[in-house]
């Protein structure tokens, strides 16, 4: 089969998403089949470099990264909204990518990048073309392109279901796109979303997708820390994935020798300014707050970790894919739950080395002090890992796209 990709990385440069898909056009490769990605980028920070036999095309959309810059990224903490459009003004083609998407609700790079996928389409009759969402650009893209080709989406974010903010259009506007397309790829979270609701009409075109993040991590970095260096690794949101209470767990395990913890991902942007540094005025040298890495980086901090550390969302229709990169590692990993209804509970559960706590539990620095005690120096290996989440293989995820794009 012969598929292309379309990625967003203009918003976001370092988002998981497109990793992901990147991932998996790899594994379609090996698998014998044709795989290219049309990546949409910033002008600014280039790509991570293709799989192996993965083609790519790449659009720039400097203006639309200027505009982000300008407008900080519409969070509703930091500049006032004057100063954020007095910016905006000295940037021409910034504030003309402004007008495009805010007033008439159709930017630049979605007109450009439907003309790209009907050139390329033109050029390399794909069997079917897969927008990976979020962002939902490329959804919109897709839909509007005139190609013989099958259009599919894929979501690992929902949109209109979203519960961090309200988009525009909301479900109306995401029914108009299942219209025009032919398979709506979704998370197993988002399922119910599609059993009732506004959304209940395009349940015939979906079809549940994992993350195909079960994959080894590369070679432990050599050992650059000295006792217990625990990891997080992740994004940051003030709605769904607050820092406060892992922050105060460590506050209290003072007396463990030699504990540091590392937080690492973006979105420390969207809370107080002085959040950050009050943070290291509590836990002192013992914290490391290195905010946004490359995402090679990143994995070579997992790699090097003693401890991972997953902060659980507040809510129950979004799953961060990150956990199934730390299962991959083999290593313990403490799960500090938000919201006793978290569906990573249930995958949690399945991982012998981990320890679920809850936020308000008085005795979780206790049970904490005692499980970092016992899983001292422990680990599966990945086939182990592999055996207990095996769905989110590479192999196993690239059968079923394969599958629901017949």
């Amino acid at each position: 089969m012969k598929i292309l990709f379309v990625l967003d990385y203009v918003d976001f440069p370092t988002a998981v998403n497109p990793q992901l898909a990147a991932r998996l056009a790899g594994q379609l490769v090996n698998m014998g089949h044709s795989a290219s990605l049309l990546r949409l980028w910033d002008g600014c920070t280039p790509p991570p470099p293709p799989p192996e036999g993965v083609q790519v095309q790449d659009l720039a959309f400097a203006d639309e990264h200027q505009m982000n810059l300008d407008l900080e990224n519409g969070r509703k903490i930091g500049s006032p909204a004057p100063v954020r459009v007095a910016r905006l003004l000295t940037h021409p083609a910034a504030a003309a990518a402004a007008f495009r998407q805010l007033i008439l609700h159709k930017n630049r790079r979605q007109t450009a990048c439907t003309k790209a996928i009907e050139r390329l389409c033109r050029g390399a009759h794909y069997d079917a073309v897969v927008a990976v969402c979020a962002p939902y650009h490329t959804a919109w893209a897709l839909a509007d392109a005139d190609i013989p080709a099958k259009k599919a989406t894929w979501q690992m974010d929902p949109y209109s279901a979203n519960r961090e903010y309200t988009p525009y259009g909301g479900a109306q506007k995401e029914l108009a796109m299942y219209a025009r397309i032919d398979r709506a790829f979704i998370t197993k979270l988002m399922e119910p979303d599609y059993e009732s609701g506004p959304l209940a009409p395009a349940k015939p075109k979906t079809q549940v997708l994992e993350f195909p993040c079960l994959c080894p991590l590369p070679p432990a970095p050599a050992q650059s820390h000295t006792g217990l260096q625990c990891v997080f690794a992740g994004s940051l949101h003030p709605e769904i994935r607050q820092p406060y209470a892992l922050l105060s767990l460590f506050e209290k395990l003072a007396d463990v020798p030699g504990l540091q913890l590392v937080m690492l991902g973006g979105g420390w942007e969207n809370f107080p300014a002085d959040a950050p540094d009050a943070c290291r005025k509590a836990l002192g040298q013992r914290l490391t707050i290195a905010g946004q890495v490359p995402p090679q980086q990143a994995r070579s901090a997992m790699a090097g970790a003693d401890v991972l550390i997953n902060l659980g969302n507040t809510v129950t229709n979004q799953l961060p894919s990150k956990i199934f990169e730390y299962f991959s590692s083999g290593k313990p990993i403490l799960n500090l739950c938000a919201n006793p209804s978290d569906p990573a509970l249930r995958y949690f559960a399945r991982y012998p080395l981990a320890l679920t706590l809850f936020a308000n539990d008085a005795s979780a620095p206790e049970k904490l002090r005692c499980w970092l005690a016992e899983t001292a120096g422990k680990r599966l290996d990945f086939a182990q890992s592999a055996a207990l989440f095996a769905e989110n293989t590479p192999a196993a995820v690239a059968k079923e796209l394969l599958r629901g794009l017949q």
